[in-house]
């Protein structure tokens, strides 16, 4: 299945999730109705799901990759919390969290992955896991920049199977909702440009309405 096939098959779910809105039988219950219309989008998620590409197999994840780095012995764990303490000091004059890891060494990077999930913006955030997520990611792509092997193969390997990988990401998080998240949609951009193009223009901001209505 080519990339234009993963966008028209978004572009499909978008469509079936509008018809299921729309569903009306003068013959029926409110009731029967709604499970009609449940039924419908059920139905419209799992097609999406079939229409995802393959991922490449035995791929570690960047969330992996971090986790194996992470300090182990008791100098190593040492030296991490000693940088975190120098992050957090930046952070509270001001530095913003993108530039101090933009110039990190490894220790340091991975100092900061650890740490993000406890900062207060982060803990007040309604968005608290895509802020950790996009973090990982800058934290992940500064140790491939600084050579780290495990993090260098991963992205090597990402580049490769990049547009699948992202249109994997895009559809599995749309067939949890009713789209994907800005992160994802941003994945497909650098991957698969001209789907993006074709797949985001136009979206109906009250089908998103629907579906977070009937999904609560």
């Amino acid at each position: 299945m080519t990339t234009n096939n993963y966008a028209t098959a978004v572009r499909g779910y978008r469509d079936e999730l509008g018809a299921a809105m729309q569903y009306a039988d003068a013959d029926l219950a409110p009731e029967a109705i709604a499970t009609r219309k449940r039924a419908r989008v059920h139905a419209a998620r799992q097609a999406l799901l079939a229409a995802r590409p393959v991922l490449p197999q035995n791929l570690p994840t960047r969330d992996g990759v971090i986790a194996s780095l992470r300090p182990k012995t008791a100098d190593e764990i040492a030296r991490v919390q000693h940088e975190a303490a120098k992050v957090q000091a930046l952070l509270d004059k001001g530095r913003p969290l993108a530039q101090i890891i933009a110039s990190a060494d490894e220790t340091r990077a991975l100092a900061i992955a650890d740490l993000v999930e406890t900062l207060p913006q982060v803990l007040d955030s309604n968005a608290g896991d895509e802020i950790i997520a996009e973090v990982h990611g800058l934290v992940f792509d500064r140790l491939a920049d600084l050579g780290v092997e495990a993090a260098t193969s991963v992205r090597d390997a990402e580049q490769q199977h990049a547009p699948a990988i992202a249109w994997h990401r895009a559809m599995t998080e749309a067939a949890e909702g009713s789209d994907a998240t800005v992160g994802a949609w941003q994945d497909v951009y650098r991957a698969d440009q001209a789907g993006y193009e074709a797949i985001r223009g136009g979206l109906d901001g009250t089908v998103d309405e629907f579906i977070r209505r009937l999904d609560a």
